[in-house]
């Protein structure tokens, strides 16, 4: 899954690194524009194909 940053807006990031378990997939980035670095926490159910 890919992200954007927030903070020059770069888009299609890829994560450096990914955690999944049974109700998150927690993703961390960093921008390789910028390098702005971020977490992201997302539910599965919103995201079944992941």
């Amino acid at each position: 899954m890919t992200d954007t940053c927030p903070n020059c807006l770069t888009r299609g990031i890829q994560p450096r690194a990914e955690r999944t378990d049974t109700t998150q997939i927690r993703s961390a980035y960093r921008c390789p524009n910028c390098g702005h670095a971020w977490i992201t926490s997302r539910h599965r159910t919103a995201y079944p194909a992941a």
